[in-house]
């Protein structure tokens, strides 16, 4: 959550949430940016987080119960059917959430329909790989032993990173007032190997890499701890990566 923090920042100076609005966090994780919301919005208001994993609800949970934060619920979803009222919600988050979503596209219809008019949404994705090697030094060699579908097709976290990809995708379903723009900033750690084991125990990249077998894992992670070496300096690891943050309006 540390190493998120500066998007999280992003994320809220863009979007303004404001005391007594209703807010929605898509593939919440851990509970940020929520969390950062229910301040905002204060008592008056309310956040609702959801997230397809339970394991990650639960760390949500407890997490905003640490914080004691009694404006804020967290919920097992499918960003793709939310089942949630339409026109409830006055902001919708997502920080780099859609880029594992099976479906963004109808991820992106479901926040249009769950906001109110007039509604704001800010949501994160990773730039392309090459502008993001802080995730890319472990994803380039998972990508290289990924097997496509049926239709040859092979998904990459790094589709909606590339310019108006993302913005397109939102004024497909009705947004407006759309805007891209794009922050780097950077993901350190101590060494390679805690760099590594950071990938891989906070980020849905462990899990993946649990998918494959024992033997490619190993290959895998040993290109990745490889890739990481270069950007060891005297005060350890320090990769950046690069953020595309797109807002956007449903209209009144």
């Amino acid at each position: 959550m540390r190493q998120y923090a500066p998007f999280h920042s992003l994320v809220l100076d863009r979007l303004n949430p404001q005391p007594g609005e209703k807010a929605l966090d898509v593939a919440t994780g851990p509970g940020e940016p929520a969390m950062s919301i229910a301040a905002r919005v204060g008592p008056e208001g309310h956040v609702t987080g959801v997230d397809l994993s339970p394991n990650m609800v639960e760390v949500a949970k407890k997490n905003a119960a640490k914080r004691m934060l009694n404006n804020i619920e967290f919920l097992t979803m499918d960003a793709e059917k939310l089942k949630l009222p339409s026109k409830h919600y006055d902001t919708a988050t997502s920080c780099f959430g859609f880029q594992i979503i099976t479906d963004p596209d109808a991820a992106a219809g479901e926040l249009f329909r769950v906001l109110k008019p007039g509604g704001r949404a800010a949501l994160t994705v990773w730039s392309k790989g090459d502008n993001s090697p802080a995730i890319n030094v472990l994803i380039a060699p998972m990508l290289e032993h990924a097997e496509p579908d049926e239709n040859g097709y092979l998904p990459s976290p790094y589709e909606l990173g590339g310019r108006g990809e993302f913005t397109g995708m939102l004024q497909k379903h009705g947004f407006t007032d759309t805007e891209e723009m794009r922050s780097t900033n950077f993901w350190s750690a101590k060494s390679p190997d805690d760099y590594l084991d950071m990938l891989l125990t906070g980020t849905p990249l462990g899990h993946s890499l649990s998918e494959e077998s024992p033997k490619v894992q190993k290959k895998i992670l040993e290109k990745a701890h490889k890739n990481i070496k270069p950007y060891k300096g005297a005060n350890g690891v320090r990769i950046p990566a690069e953020c595309v943050l797109v807002t956007a309006t449903k209209p009144d």
